[in-house]
Protein backbone atom coordinates (compact mmCIF):
# COMPACT_ATOMS: atom_id res chain seq x y z
CA UNK A 1 0.00 0.00 0.00
CA UNK A 2 2.82 2.40 0.85
CA UNK A 3 4.58 1.54 -2.43
CA UNK A 4 1.42 2.30 -4.43
CA UNK A 5 1.02 5.61 -2.60
CA UNK A 6 4.65 6.52 -3.37
CA UNK A 7 4.16 5.77 -7.07
CA UNK A 8 1.03 7.95 -7.22
CA UNK A 9 2.85 10.82 -5.47
CA UNK A 10 5.78 10.56 -7.89
CA UNK A 11 3.47 10.63 -10.93
CA UNK A 12 1.54 13.60 -9.55
CA UNK A 13 4.80 15.44 -8.87
CA UNK A 14 6.02 14.83 -12.41
CA UNK A 15 2.73 16.02 -13.95
CA UNK A 16 2.61 19.09 -11.72
CA UNK A 17 6.25 19.90 -12.46
CA UNK A 18 5.77 19.61 -16.23
CA UNK A 19 2.66 21.77 -16.18
CA UNK A 20 4.31 24.36 -13.94
CA UNK A 21 7.35 24.40 -16.20
CA UNK A 22 5.21 25.17 -19.23
CA UNK A 23 3.17 27.70 -17.28
CA UNK A 24 6.41 29.55 -16.58
CA UNK A 25 7.82 29.02 -20.06
CA UNK A 26 9.94 31.86 -21.34
CA UNK A 27 9.60 33.75 -24.61
CA UNK A 28 12.04 31.44 -26.36
CA UNK A 29 9.98 28.38 -25.45
CA UNK A 30 6.76 30.02 -26.62
CA UNK A 31 8.45 31.10 -29.85
CA UNK A 32 9.65 27.54 -30.46
CA UNK A 33 6.16 26.21 -29.74
CA UNK A 34 4.67 28.67 -32.23
CA UNK A 35 7.17 27.65 -34.92
CA UNK A 36 6.36 23.98 -34.30
CA UNK A 37 2.61 24.56 -34.64
CA UNK A 38 2.97 26.81 -37.71
CA UNK A 39 4.31 23.86 -39.69
CA UNK A 40 0.85 22.28 -39.79
CA UNK A 41 -1.56 24.98 -38.56
CA UNK A 42 -2.51 28.60 -39.22
CA UNK A 43 -2.70 30.47 -35.91
CA UNK A 44 -5.78 32.71 -35.50
CA UNK A 45 -6.08 35.11 -32.52
CA UNK A 46 -9.28 34.63 -30.48
CA UNK A 47 -10.79 36.74 -27.74
CA UNK A 48 -9.66 34.45 -24.92
CA UNK A 49 -7.14 32.18 -26.61
CA UNK A 50 -5.84 31.00 -29.95
CA UNK A 51 -7.37 29.05 -32.84
CA UNK A 52 -5.51 26.48 -34.94
CA UNK A 53 -6.62 25.88 -38.54
CA UNK A 54 -5.08 22.75 -40.11
CA UNK A 55 -3.35 23.49 -43.41
CA UNK A 56 -4.25 20.02 -44.68
CA UNK A 57 -7.91 19.22 -45.13
CA UNK A 58 -9.42 16.63 -42.82
CA UNK A 59 -12.17 16.07 -40.26
CA UNK A 60 -10.58 18.65 -37.92
CA UNK A 61 -11.55 22.16 -39.07
CA UNK A 62 -10.66 24.29 -36.05
CA UNK A 63 -8.91 23.69 -32.72
CA UNK A 64 -9.72 26.33 -30.06
CA UNK A 65 -7.25 26.54 -27.18
CA UNK A 66 -7.95 28.58 -24.07
CA UNK A 67 -6.34 28.53 -20.66
CA UNK A 68 -6.85 24.91 -19.57
CA UNK A 69 -9.41 23.98 -22.28
CA UNK A 70 -9.10 22.47 -25.77
CA UNK A 71 -12.07 22.23 -28.17
CA UNK A 72 -12.07 20.53 -31.58
CA UNK A 73 -14.73 21.69 -34.04
CA UNK A 74 -16.55 23.33 -31.13
CA UNK A 75 -16.54 20.26 -28.83
CA UNK A 76 -14.46 20.26 -25.65
CA UNK A 77 -12.20 17.17 -25.64
CA UNK A 78 -10.19 15.26 -23.05
CA UNK A 79 -6.51 14.45 -23.29
CA UNK A 80 -7.19 10.98 -24.67
CA UNK A 81 -9.62 12.30 -27.27
CA UNK A 82 -7.08 14.96 -28.20
CA UNK A 83 -4.43 12.31 -28.89
CA UNK A 84 -6.90 10.24 -30.91
CA UNK A 85 -7.84 13.21 -33.11
CA UNK A 86 -4.48 14.99 -33.52
CA UNK A 87 -1.94 12.22 -33.01
CA UNK A 88 1.61 13.53 -32.65
CA UNK A 89 0.42 17.16 -32.55
CA UNK A 90 -1.51 16.55 -29.32
CA UNK A 91 1.54 17.18 -27.10
CA UNK A 92 2.16 20.64 -28.59
CA UNK A 93 -1.52 21.58 -28.31
CA UNK A 94 -1.61 20.29 -24.74
CA UNK A 95 1.44 22.39 -23.84
CA UNK A 96 -0.28 25.36 -25.44
CA UNK A 97 -3.30 24.92 -23.13
CA UNK A 98 -1.01 25.24 -20.06
CA UNK A 99 -0.29 28.89 -20.94
CA UNK A 100 -2.23 31.79 -19.53
CA UNK A 101 -4.57 33.98 -21.60
CA UNK A 102 -1.95 36.71 -22.05
CA UNK A 103 0.68 34.17 -23.10
CA UNK A 104 -1.76 32.60 -25.57
CA UNK A 105 -2.36 36.01 -27.11
CA UNK A 106 1.38 36.48 -27.36
CA UNK A 107 1.73 33.13 -29.15
CA UNK A 108 -1.16 33.94 -31.51
CA UNK A 109 0.18 37.42 -32.34
CA UNK A 110 2.12 37.65 -35.60
CA UNK A 111 5.90 37.75 -35.16
CA UNK A 112 7.44 41.17 -34.84
CA UNK A 113 8.91 42.46 -38.10
CA UNK A 114 12.64 42.51 -38.53
CA UNK A 115 14.31 45.79 -37.55
CA UNK A 116 14.47 48.23 -40.41
CA UNK A 117 17.91 49.11 -41.77
CA UNK A 118 19.32 52.43 -40.64
CA UNK A 119 18.09 55.38 -42.63
CA UNK A 120 20.59 56.86 -45.08
CA UNK A 121 22.18 60.19 -44.44
CA UNK A 122 19.93 63.02 -45.58
CA UNK A 123 21.11 64.62 -48.78
CA UNK A 124 21.01 68.28 -49.64
CA UNK A 125 18.60 67.61 -52.51
CA UNK A 126 14.96 67.05 -51.49
CA UNK A 127 13.26 64.09 -53.16
CA UNK A 128 9.46 64.10 -53.42
CA UNK A 129 7.76 61.55 -51.16
CA UNK A 130 6.18 58.65 -52.97
CA UNK A 131 2.49 58.06 -52.25
CA UNK A 132 1.56 54.84 -50.50
CA UNK A 133 0.29 52.35 -53.08
CA UNK A 134 -3.43 51.63 -52.84
CA UNK A 135 -4.81 48.21 -53.50
CA UNK A 136 -6.80 47.83 -56.72
CA UNK A 137 -10.33 46.64 -55.89
CA UNK A 138 -11.79 45.24 -59.08
CA UNK A 139 -15.42 44.99 -58.00
CA UNK A 140 -16.92 47.96 -56.19
CA UNK A 141 -20.47 48.57 -54.97
CA UNK A 142 -21.61 51.78 -53.33
CA UNK A 143 -24.62 50.46 -51.42
CA UNK A 144 -25.06 48.24 -48.38
CA UNK A 145 -25.03 44.45 -48.47
CA UNK A 146 -27.74 43.17 -46.12
CA UNK A 147 -29.15 39.66 -45.88
CA UNK A 148 -31.70 38.08 -43.55
CA UNK A 149 -31.67 34.31 -42.89
CA UNK A 150 -28.38 33.85 -44.72
CA UNK A 151 -24.66 34.59 -44.79
CA UNK A 152 -22.93 37.62 -46.31
CA UNK A 153 -19.52 37.32 -47.94
CA UNK A 154 -17.18 39.97 -49.35
CA UNK A 155 -14.64 38.42 -51.71
CA UNK A 156 -10.96 39.26 -51.81
CA UNK A 157 -11.23 41.65 -54.78
CA UNK A 158 -14.47 43.35 -53.65
CA UNK A 159 -15.09 46.72 -52.00
CA UNK A 160 -18.43 47.53 -50.35
CA UNK A 161 -19.08 51.27 -50.04
CA UNK A 162 -21.65 50.80 -47.24
CA UNK A 163 -22.31 48.23 -44.54
CA UNK A 164 -22.20 44.44 -44.52
CA UNK A 165 -25.03 43.16 -42.30
CA UNK A 166 -26.34 39.61 -41.76
CA UNK A 167 -29.37 38.83 -39.57
CA UNK A 168 -29.63 35.14 -38.60
CA UNK A 169 -26.37 34.56 -40.45
CA UNK A 170 -22.63 35.19 -40.45
CA UNK A 171 -20.42 37.68 -42.30
CA UNK A 172 -17.11 36.75 -43.88
CA UNK A 173 -14.92 39.59 -45.14
CA UNK A 174 -11.89 38.94 -47.35
CA UNK A 175 -12.06 42.31 -49.14
CA UNK A 176 -12.86 45.86 -48.04
CA UNK A 177 -15.94 47.26 -46.30
CA UNK A 178 -15.99 51.05 -45.92
CA UNK A 179 -18.62 51.09 -43.14
CA UNK A 180 -19.38 48.75 -40.27
CA UNK A 181 -19.75 44.95 -40.32
CA UNK A 182 -22.60 43.53 -38.21
CA UNK A 183 -23.76 39.93 -37.65
CA UNK A 184 -26.89 39.36 -35.55
CA UNK A 185 -27.12 35.78 -34.25
CA UNK A 186 -24.03 34.91 -36.26
CA UNK A 187 -20.24 35.33 -36.36
CA UNK A 188 -17.93 37.78 -38.13
CA UNK A 189 -14.91 36.19 -39.85
CA UNK A 190 -12.19 38.56 -41.08
CA UNK A 191 -9.66 37.17 -43.53
CA UNK A 192 -6.02 38.15 -43.71
CA UNK A 193 -6.73 40.74 -46.46
CA UNK A 194 -9.86 42.17 -44.82
CA UNK A 195 -10.15 45.95 -44.38
CA UNK A 196 -13.08 47.33 -42.35
CA UNK A 197 -13.50 51.09 -42.15
CA UNK A 198 -16.12 51.06 -39.36
CA UNK A 199 -17.02 49.02 -36.31
CA UNK A 200 -17.18 45.22 -36.18
CA UNK A 201 -20.12 43.86 -34.16
CA UNK A 202 -21.22 40.26 -33.54
CA UNK A 203 -24.34 39.57 -31.47
CA UNK A 204 -24.85 35.93 -30.63
CA UNK A 205 -21.61 34.77 -32.27
CA UNK A 206 -17.87 35.45 -32.29
CA UNK A 207 -15.42 37.75 -34.04
CA UNK A 208 -12.61 35.70 -35.62
CA UNK A 209 -9.73 37.77 -36.99
CA UNK A 210 -6.95 36.40 -39.13
CA UNK A 211 -3.46 37.90 -38.88
CA UNK A 212 -3.26 40.91 -41.17
CA UNK A 213 -6.94 41.90 -40.93
CA UNK A 214 -7.33 45.68 -40.54
CA UNK A 215 -10.16 47.21 -38.51
CA UNK A 216 -10.36 50.98 -38.14
CA UNK A 217 -13.23 50.99 -35.66
CA UNK A 218 -14.10 49.20 -32.46
CA UNK A 219 -14.67 45.44 -32.21
CA UNK A 220 -17.67 44.31 -30.15
CA UNK A 221 -18.58 40.72 -29.42
CA UNK A 222 -21.78 39.83 -27.54
CA UNK A 223 -21.90 36.04 -27.17
CA UNK A 224 -25.41 35.08 -26.05
CA UNK A 225 -24.47 31.49 -25.25
CA UNK A 226 -21.56 32.60 -23.07
CA UNK A 227 -23.62 35.13 -21.10
CA UNK A 228 -26.90 33.23 -20.73
CA UNK A 229 -25.74 29.64 -20.18
CA UNK A 230 -24.10 29.15 -16.75
CA UNK A 231 -21.56 26.62 -18.04
CA UNK A 232 -20.16 25.55 -21.37
CA UNK A 233 -20.57 22.41 -23.37
CA UNK A 234 -20.60 21.12 -26.95
CA UNK A 235 -24.15 22.49 -27.51
CA UNK A 236 -23.11 26.08 -26.74
CA UNK A 237 -20.40 26.32 -29.41
CA UNK A 238 -20.70 26.69 -33.17
CA UNK A 239 -18.70 25.68 -36.20
CA UNK A 240 -16.91 28.22 -38.33
CA UNK A 241 -18.17 28.35 -41.89
CA UNK A 242 -21.28 26.24 -41.21
CA UNK A 243 -24.74 27.38 -42.37
CA UNK A 244 -26.34 29.83 -40.03
CA UNK A 245 -28.95 27.39 -38.80
CA UNK A 246 -26.32 24.91 -37.56
CA UNK A 247 -23.87 27.48 -36.26
CA UNK A 248 -26.09 28.80 -33.43
CA UNK A 249 -26.32 27.87 -29.79
CA UNK A 250 -29.44 26.84 -27.89
CA UNK A 251 -30.79 30.35 -27.30
CA UNK A 252 -30.60 31.56 -30.94
CA UNK A 253 -32.25 28.34 -32.10
CA UNK A 254 -35.09 28.92 -29.67
CA UNK A 255 -35.49 32.45 -31.02
CA UNK A 256 -35.49 31.11 -34.59
CA UNK A 257 -38.24 28.61 -33.73
CA UNK A 258 -40.31 31.44 -32.22
CA UNK A 259 -39.87 33.50 -35.41
CA UNK A 260 -40.93 30.51 -37.53
CA UNK A 261 -44.03 30.04 -35.38
CA UNK A 262 -44.91 33.72 -35.85
CA UNK A 263 -44.53 33.44 -39.64
CA UNK A 264 -46.73 30.33 -39.72
CA UNK A 265 -49.40 32.09 -37.65
CA UNK A 266 -49.36 34.99 -40.12
CA UNK A 267 -49.46 32.83 -43.26
CA UNK A 268 -52.17 30.48 -41.97
CA UNK A 269 -54.26 33.48 -40.89
CA UNK A 270 -54.03 34.92 -44.40
CA UNK A 271 -54.91 31.52 -45.92
CA UNK A 272 -57.96 31.21 -43.65
CA UNK A 273 -59.07 34.72 -44.57
CA UNK A 274 -58.63 34.31 -48.34
CA UNK A 275 -59.53 30.63 -48.89
CA UNK A 276 -61.96 29.85 -46.07
CA UNK A 277 -63.99 27.24 -48.01
CA UNK A 278 -60.89 25.32 -49.14
CA UNK A 279 -59.50 25.34 -45.59
CA UNK A 280 -62.79 24.00 -44.20
CA UNK A 281 -62.93 21.29 -46.88
CA UNK A 282 -59.36 20.27 -46.13
CA UNK A 283 -60.08 20.17 -42.40
CA UNK A 284 -63.13 17.93 -42.96
CA UNK A 285 -61.16 15.49 -45.13
CA UNK A 286 -58.29 15.31 -42.62
CA UNK A 287 -60.73 14.72 -39.75
CA UNK A 288 -62.64 12.01 -41.69
CA UNK A 289 -59.66 10.00 -42.94
CA UNK A 290 -56.28 11.29 -41.66
CA UNK A 291 -54.35 8.17 -42.68
CA UNK A 292 -55.48 8.30 -46.32
CA UNK A 293 -54.78 12.02 -46.72
CA UNK A 294 -51.34 11.65 -45.13
CA UNK A 295 -50.31 8.76 -47.38
CA UNK A 296 -51.57 10.57 -50.49
CA UNK A 297 -49.73 13.73 -49.45
CA UNK A 298 -46.45 11.91 -48.79
CA UNK A 299 -46.57 10.14 -52.16
CA UNK A 300 -47.41 13.43 -53.91
CA UNK A 301 -44.55 15.28 -52.17
CA UNK A 302 -42.11 12.57 -53.26
CA UNK A 303 -43.33 12.59 -56.90
CA UNK A 304 -43.90 16.31 -57.44
CA UNK A 305 -40.22 17.19 -57.96
CA UNK A 306 -39.43 14.39 -60.48
CA UNK A 307 -42.64 15.21 -62.38
CA UNK A 308 -41.71 18.89 -62.60
CA UNK A 309 -38.18 18.04 -63.78
CA UNK A 310 -39.48 15.59 -66.38
CA UNK A 311 -42.07 18.11 -67.59
CA UNK A 312 -39.38 20.78 -67.93
CA UNK A 313 -37.19 18.46 -70.01
CA UNK A 314 -40.07 17.43 -72.29
CA UNK A 315 -41.15 21.03 -72.86
CA UNK A 316 -37.57 22.15 -73.48
CA UNK A 317 -36.94 19.69 -76.32
CA UNK A 318 -40.16 20.53 -78.15
CA UNK A 319 -40.69 23.77 -80.06
CA UNK A 320 -44.36 23.98 -79.12
CA UNK A 321 -43.63 23.38 -75.45
CA UNK A 322 -40.98 26.09 -75.02
CA UNK A 323 -43.57 28.89 -74.48
CA UNK A 324 -45.30 26.67 -71.93
CA UNK A 325 -42.15 26.81 -69.77
CA UNK A 326 -43.26 30.29 -68.71
CA UNK A 327 -46.17 28.67 -66.87
CA UNK A 328 -43.96 26.48 -64.65
CA UNK A 329 -43.31 29.21 -62.03
CA UNK A 330 -47.05 29.71 -61.70
CA UNK A 331 -47.53 25.94 -61.31
CA UNK A 332 -44.94 25.85 -58.52
CA UNK A 333 -46.61 28.84 -56.85
CA UNK A 334 -49.99 27.12 -57.08
CA UNK A 335 -48.58 23.98 -55.45
CA UNK A 336 -47.10 26.05 -52.62
CA UNK A 337 -50.44 27.79 -52.07
CA UNK A 338 -52.22 24.42 -52.03
CA UNK A 339 -49.73 23.12 -49.46
CA UNK A 340 -50.25 26.19 -47.25
CA UNK A 341 -54.04 25.99 -47.46
CA UNK A 342 -53.94 22.25 -46.74
CA UNK A 343 -51.59 22.75 -43.78
CA UNK A 344 -53.99 25.40 -42.44
CA UNK A 345 -56.82 22.87 -42.76
CA UNK A 346 -54.80 20.26 -40.85
CA UNK A 347 -54.11 22.77 -38.07
CA UNK A 348 -57.80 23.68 -38.00
CA UNK A 349 -58.81 20.00 -37.73
CA UNK A 350 -56.41 19.45 -34.82
CA UNK A 351 -57.54 22.67 -33.14
CA UNK A 352 -61.23 21.75 -33.53
CA UNK A 353 -60.59 18.35 -31.93
CA UNK A 354 -58.82 19.99 -28.97
CA UNK A 355 -61.55 22.62 -28.57
CA UNK A 356 -64.35 20.03 -28.66
CA UNK A 357 -62.60 18.11 -25.90
CA UNK A 358 -61.70 20.93 -23.53
CA UNK A 359 -63.98 23.89 -24.40
CA UNK A 360 -66.95 22.82 -26.54
CA UNK A 361 -68.70 26.19 -26.31
CA UNK A 362 -65.82 28.35 -27.58
CA UNK A 363 -65.02 27.06 -31.06
CA UNK A 364 -63.81 29.71 -33.50
CA UNK A 365 -61.97 29.09 -36.81
CA UNK A 366 -59.02 31.36 -36.08
CA UNK A 367 -58.56 30.05 -32.56
CA UNK A 368 -58.71 26.49 -33.91
CA UNK A 369 -55.84 27.22 -36.32
CA UNK A 370 -53.77 28.82 -33.54
CA UNK A 371 -54.36 25.88 -31.20
CA UNK A 372 -53.53 23.40 -33.98
CA UNK A 373 -50.25 25.17 -34.79
CA UNK A 374 -49.25 25.18 -31.12
CA UNK A 375 -49.98 21.45 -30.88
CA UNK A 376 -47.95 20.70 -34.04
CA UNK A 377 -44.95 22.79 -32.98
CA UNK A 378 -45.12 22.04 -29.25
CA UNK A 379 -42.48 19.23 -29.32
CA UNK A 380 -39.99 21.48 -31.14
CA UNK A 381 -40.65 24.40 -28.78
CA UNK A 382 -40.28 22.18 -25.71
CA UNK A 383 -37.08 20.65 -27.11
CA UNK A 384 -35.57 24.09 -27.77
CA UNK A 385 -36.43 25.18 -24.21
CA UNK A 386 -34.81 22.08 -22.72
CA UNK A 387 -31.69 22.60 -24.85
CA UNK A 388 -31.08 25.91 -23.04
CA UNK A 389 -30.78 24.02 -19.74
CA UNK A 390 -27.72 22.10 -20.87
CA UNK A 391 -26.24 18.64 -21.14
CA UNK A 392 -28.31 16.62 -18.63
CA UNK A 393 -31.46 16.98 -20.77
CA UNK A 394 -29.82 17.30 -24.21
CA UNK A 395 -30.81 13.76 -25.36
CA UNK A 396 -34.43 14.46 -24.43
CA UNK A 397 -34.38 17.79 -26.27
CA UNK A 398 -32.92 16.17 -29.42
CA UNK A 399 -35.61 13.48 -29.32
CA UNK A 400 -38.38 16.07 -28.90
CA UNK A 401 -37.07 18.16 -31.81
CA UNK A 402 -36.94 15.08 -34.04
CA UNK A 403 -40.52 14.15 -33.07
CA UNK A 404 -41.64 17.73 -33.69
CA UNK A 405 -40.13 17.89 -37.19
CA UNK A 406 -41.69 14.51 -38.05
CA UNK A 407 -45.10 15.67 -36.79
CA UNK A 408 -44.85 18.90 -38.79
CA UNK A 409 -43.87 16.96 -41.94
CA UNK A 410 -46.89 14.69 -41.53
CA UNK A 411 -49.13 17.73 -41.00
CA UNK A 412 -47.94 19.31 -44.26
CA UNK A 413 -48.36 15.99 -46.10
CA UNK A 414 -51.85 15.43 -44.70
CA UNK A 415 -52.99 18.91 -45.73
CA UNK A 416 -51.50 18.55 -49.21
CA UNK A 417 -53.20 15.17 -49.67
CA UNK A 418 -56.52 16.62 -48.52
CA UNK A 419 -56.23 19.48 -51.04
CA UNK A 420 -55.44 17.03 -53.85
CA UNK A 421 -58.45 14.92 -52.90
CA UNK A 422 -60.67 18.01 -52.77
CA UNK A 423 -59.46 19.15 -56.21
CA UNK A 424 -60.01 15.67 -57.69
CA UNK A 425 -63.54 15.49 -56.26
CA UNK A 426 -64.40 18.90 -57.72
CA UNK A 427 -63.06 17.90 -61.12
CA UNK A 428 -64.97 14.62 -61.04
CA UNK A 429 -68.20 16.45 -60.11
CA UNK A 430 -67.81 18.86 -63.06
CA UNK A 431 -66.95 16.07 -65.50
CA UNK A 432 -69.83 15.45 -67.98
CA UNK A 433 -71.48 12.01 -67.65
CA UNK A 434 -71.79 10.41 -71.06
CA UNK A 435 -73.68 7.29 -72.05
CA UNK A 436 -76.52 7.75 -69.51
CA UNK A 437 -80.03 7.33 -70.90
CA UNK A 438 -82.86 9.45 -69.57
CA UNK A 439 -85.72 7.50 -67.96
CA UNK A 440 -88.20 9.19 -70.33
CA UNK A 441 -86.33 7.99 -73.41
CA UNK A 442 -88.24 5.22 -75.15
Amino acid sequence: MRALTSIVLVLATVLFTSQAAWTQAGPDDRRALREQLERKYDLVPLTDGVGLRPKARGDVRLVEVTAGTVAINGDVVTGRELRDRLGADADAVLRLSYLSTDELREVAAPPAPAPAPPAPEPSLERTPSEPRPERDWRHRSHGDRIRIFGNVSVNQDEEIGGQAVAVFGSVRVDGKVDDQVVAVLGSVILGSDAVVGGDVVSVGGRVIRSPGAETRGSVTEVALTDSWVPFHGPWSRGWEGAPFFFSFGAVPRLIGTGVRLSLLLLLTGVALLVARRSVDASAVRVADNPLKTTVVGLVAEVLVLPILVLTTIVLSISIIGIPLLLLLPFVVLALLVMALVGFTGTAAAIGNAVQRRYSPGAQTPYMAVVVGLLVILSPVLLGRLLAVVGWPVTPVSVLLVAIGFTLELLAWASGFGAMLGHAFSGWQARRPHRGLVSPSTP
